[in-house]
């Protein structure tokens, strides 16, 4: 029985994703479908087809399908009694809804490790939930020197500061508390304390106020406010790349949302827009140094960081608990540049510092070589999307 189903059809970069599952998975010895949503009749036919026999589970990413009705309020992934192995790249707090009615026979996976809590304390109706790190996709095995490559540094990602404004509920309802005075203090909090989740920070300020609301109001309310961590990653998604820009190293940005700072024409700034997932990567291949800024992951991982390892580049990213278990990423005091080191941290406490360490980098190829390389060989190992096949079929599938 090892036939799966994936869903695509919304996001370029989930699509990117879930064909290089699918393509792993295939090189494991399954029989593979892809129900398509932007052609929902089709697909319904090919589910039809492909579901005649047994199919071992669906996955999907950020609830693509996960709840999919036939027959109103009879999910489809019930009625067929085939799992549904649904992997959240975003916090779960933005798929209230999704959740509440997510199917009994669903798998829920988290890329951060917090996020897997939050759905084991607000979510008992789901009956599986786990662990999955972001991965990463190599493009060729042959590697520009990074002394040959011509990007000095590339950062790749959308400001989300304008979309927040989108999802902003009206704060006036909540007649019990200051709900707008209540989501300043939590953009201060999380700026001051970065290491900090958004949910913690939210309950702290509530018990601040008094208020004690129960678990099922408390996940209602972190779902209406979650938007405030929008504006907190796009604050220090901007100080980051503004440090360099405005330190005068050379940075190449590509995402929605930069061309609104002040400082994007700098000379030193190179500007491209919004562009593909897949031309992302290959961009990738020819930079020097990946930066890279978390989604407000504080135990969790992001496919910035495994792509930028796998091209060949030197990685520089924020930290999280789960990347300081698994990389060696700090200098030590008194050690050598011909260290441990397999990619290179900073802290959001310390941006200041960050145009030294690229400067440092940029000055020595050598050196930012040797991390290149046991990046490499670290993520080639460890977190493609073959690993993630593997740890799915032998952690999950299996049990199923």
């Amino acid at each position: 029985m090892k036939r799966l189903i994936f869903f695509v059809g919304v996001y370029d970069t989930l699509d990117l994703f879930t064909y290089e599952l699918k393509r792993e998975f295939e090189l494991l010895g399954y029989e593979t479908m892809v129900f398509d949503v932007r052609d929902m009749a089709q697909g319904l036919k090919d589910l039809a087809v492909f579901a005649s026999r047994p199919v071992k589970a669906v996955i999907t990413f950020n609830n693509l399908g996960f709840n999919m009705e036939l027959q109103p309020g009879q999910n489809v992934w019930e009625q067929l009694s085939i799992p549904c192995i649904n992997i959240l790249m975003d916090h779960p707090y933005c798929y209230k809804d999704a959740l509440d009615h997510a199917p009994a026979n669903a798998v829920v996976l988290c890329t951060d490790r917090n996020h897997m809590r939050y759905l084991g304390r607000f979510y008992p109706n789901i009956p599986m939930i786990g662990y999955l790190p972001h991965a990463g996709k190599e493009l060729s095995q042959t590697k520009r020197p990074i002394a040959e490559r011509s990007i000095d540094v590339l950062y790749a990602g959308n400001l989300s500061r304008s979309f927040a404004g989108n999802i902003t509920p009206d704060l006036s309802k909540y007649t019990t508390f200051d709900a707008e005075e209540l989501c300043k203090k939590v953009c201060r909090d999380l700026i001051a304390h970065p290491f900090k989740t958004t949910e913690q920070s939210i309950e702290e300020a509530l018990t601040a106020c008094e208020l004690d609301l129960s678990d099922d109001e408390l996940k209602d309310l972190i779902a209406e406010l979650h938007f405030v961590d929008l504006y907190v990653v796009s604050h220090f998604r901007e100080r980051t790349v503004q440090s360099l820009a405005e330190h005068g190293i050379p940075v190449q940005i590509y995402g929605a949302g930069w061309e609104k700072c002040s400082w994007i024409h700098l000379p030193n700034v190179s500007y491209g827009g919004k562009i593909p997932a897949e031309e992302v990567v290959v961009k990738m291949q020819d930079a020097k140094i990946v930066l890279s800024t978390m989604t407000w992951f504080k135990d969790g991982t992001h496919d910035r960081v495994f792509n930028g390892m796998l091209q060949g580049a030197v990685a520089l990213t924020d930290t999280s608990g789960y990347m300081k278990e698994e990389f060696c990423g700090f200098q030590e005091e008194g050690s050598s540049r011909e260290d441990r080191r397999e990619l290179v941290f900073f802290e959001l406490e310390k941006i200041k510092t960050l145009p030294l360490q690229v400067e440092e980098l940029l000055s020595a190829p050598k050196a930012a070589q040797q991390i290149a390389d046991r990046g490499y060989a670290k993520a080639k190992q460890f977190h493609t999307w073959r690993a993630r096949a593997l740890e799915l079929e032998k952690d999950l599938l299996m049990q199923l």
